[in-house]
């Protein structure tokens, strides 16, 4: 038999040698492979999005609805991270479970806070916080049948939900707060924050095991700051219906937790007095958030009603602590009978508000 080496022409390369080289290319090809692709990988971007989405999709349970966070926050590289009450201690919301959404390139942040309904506290704190940077106005329903409300000032933004829970106990409720720093005042921005609050609210439920009978996929298109103007005495719509002082309300929604109406000062300088009405489960928490007793017979004004379950809805009317004007007791706003001003826009205001949500037996002062 001849041999495969005389077999060969001369000239033809020696298969040994040829299959030595598709050896050596491919090892080489394998370590390019295993070195360059994971640094392109990185150095692109795309592990930093990979790994952002990561966090995102991990941090509250998997609670955190993200797909209006690019926009809400400005900005496109976010991460979460779960966090603990000491990330905030200012602020009492998070008993249950904390996680902060953040950005290294513009410090905007979103805080999401989750505790069951014996902490009412935490969330109309912020809703309700001085330091809020600006008046923020009254309160936005989200509307579609969801239980919670938003408030921004130009760059500051919260929203609170409370996801009622049928297996957990008569009254057991899921409260779920987001609080954070961007420009937040625009109706875009306000719908954006509303919509990413009750989703994340939805989210969470699911995670901590609260059964509940949820909103509509949509929510309302809430009104930028902006566009809340003062109605003239008499004629405003909502939650000021019937109050014959110039006001600044909100939509009346009867799913709202809470609701405001805004008297506006006769001298010009903004937000005299708040009334608000509180329902389940923020009736307990309502007292000195947002109004304080003023001195020399301007005195704060509350009122209840009987709801279903039997829990009650608490009505308030006090000085906006924000006001810094002339009229010290309310004389001018009231036109000189302040007591009794105060006592008949509290009265128009509860009433419409308790047939709103369906409550009876008010008791008014």
């Amino acid at each position: 038999m001849e041999s495969t080496t005389a077999e060969r022409r001369i000239g033809d390369p020696d298969p040994r040698i040829v299959r030595r080289e598709r050896k050596r290319w491919l090892i080489t090809a394998v370590i390019v492979l295993v070195v360059a692709v994971p640094s392109i990988f990185y150095f692109s971007g795309a592990y930093d999005r990979w790994n952002d989405s990561r966090s995102l999709s991990g941090a509250c349970r998997g609670s955190i609805e993200s797909s209006q966070l690019n926009q809400l926050l400005g900005v496109d590289s976010l991460k979460a991270r779960d966090a603990s009450t000491d990330d905030n201690p200012e602020f009492d919301s998070g008993t249950l479970h904390r996680c902060i959404i953040s950005s290294k390139v513009n410090g905007n942040y979103l805080d999401v806070s989750l505790d069951w309904n014996d902490n009412p506290d935490g969330g109309v704190g912020e809703l309700r916080d001085r330091s809020f940077g600006g008046d923020p106005g009254p309160v936005s329903p989200i509307g579609h049948g969801w239980h919670g409300v938003v408030a921004a000032a130009e760059d500051r933004g919260v929203a609170v939900v409370a996801m009622k829970c049928s297996n957990k106990g008569r009254g057991r409720s899921l409260l779920v707060t987001l609080d954070g720093t961007f420009k937040a005042a625009s109706s875009n921005q306000k719908t954006r924050l509303g919509f990413t609050a009750v989703h994340t609210a939805e989210r969470a439920a699911e995670a901590w095991g609260c059964e509940t009978t949820q909103g509509r996929d949509q929510v309302n298109a809430l009104p930028g700051n902006d566009s809340m103007k003062p109605e003239p005495p008499g004629k405003a719509a909502g939650t000021c219906q019937g109050i014959n002082v110039s006001t600044i309300g909100s939509r009346a929604d009867g799913s709202a937790p809470i609701e405001d109406c805004f008297i506006q000062s006769r001298d010009g300088l903004g937000t005299r007095y708040v009334m608000s009405a509180y329902y389940p489960p923020f009736d307990k928490a309502h007292a000195g958030n947002e109004i304080y007793s003023g001195e020399e017979g301007d005195e704060t004004y509350r009122g209840s009603a009987m709801c279903s379950n039997g829990q009650r809805a608490r009505y308030i009317i006090g000085s906006w602590s924000n006001y810094n004007g002339r009229d010290a007791d309310g004389s001018e706003t009231f036109s000189s009978d302040a007591a009794q001003g105060k006592r008949q826009a509290l009265k128009e205001f509860a009433t419409r508000s308790a047939k709103r949500h369906g409550c009876t037996e008010l008791k008014l002062p």
